[in-house]
């Protein structure tokens, strides 16, 4: 890989930013609470088939020596809907590096980082052992696909699917807040026993 190459690949990944992808409602867990239990619980709104997600930006690391420069790109997800920020079982990165003492060079590695801010993954005994549950642990993505950026949706499917999937959408919005109610609940419950 070439100057040119690396810095094009960095600006290639950066392009993915607002783009939208409509991701299988089945990847998506919310917290209910049943019984005094706090519950991860599969979707079902009607005939709703998917989820819109937008690449809404991404965290940058920045990192300078003598010998290397190192850039960081983790991308940032959102509902489209209401630009709630998503949480996911690993945090993605794009790690590029120009090694410049000795044989200069760049490498690009692909990073995947378990998220200790997903809650999904764990029991009731677990989440007192994980950080305090936050607005995002609402709905959680169990995101099942490796590739780290999102495949834009054609535009005028996408707007087809939002016109079609209206009231769903709103239901969905909807869920969300309930489930906000619930991570709060978590939340007090989580801070009194730590």
């Amino acid at each position: 890989m070439n100057n040119s190459e690396f810095y094009n690949t960095i600006r290639l990944i950066s392009k993915h930013q607002n783009t939208v992808a409509l991701i299988d409602i089945k990847e998506f867990r919310r917290l209910k609470k049943i019984n005094n239990e706090y519950l991860w619980q599969p979707f079902e709104i009607g005939n709703l088939p998917a989820i819109p997600i937008q690449t809404i930006g991404f965290e940058e690391r920045f990192k300078a020596t003598n010998e290397m420069v190192k850039i960081k790109l983790a991308p940032i997800w959102a509902f489209l809907t209401n630009q709630k920020r998503v949480i996911t079982p690993n945090i993605e990165v794009f790690e590029f590096t120009e090694h410049s003492k000795y044989k200069p060079h760049y490498t690009l590695f692909r990073k995947a980082i378990s998220n200790p801010h997903y809650l999904t993954s764990g029991t009731l005994d677990m989440l007192l052992e994980k950080p305090v549950a936050k607005e995002e642990n609402a709905i959680e993505w169990n995101k099942k696909s490796s590739s780290t950026l999102l495949v834009p949706a054609d535009e005028l499917l996408l707007k087809a699917f939002l016109t079609k999937y209206q009231s769903e959408l709103e239901e969905f919005d909807t869920l969300y807040k309930e489930s906000v109610d619930v991570v709060k609940q978590l939340s007090y419950y989580q801070k009194r026993l730590k």
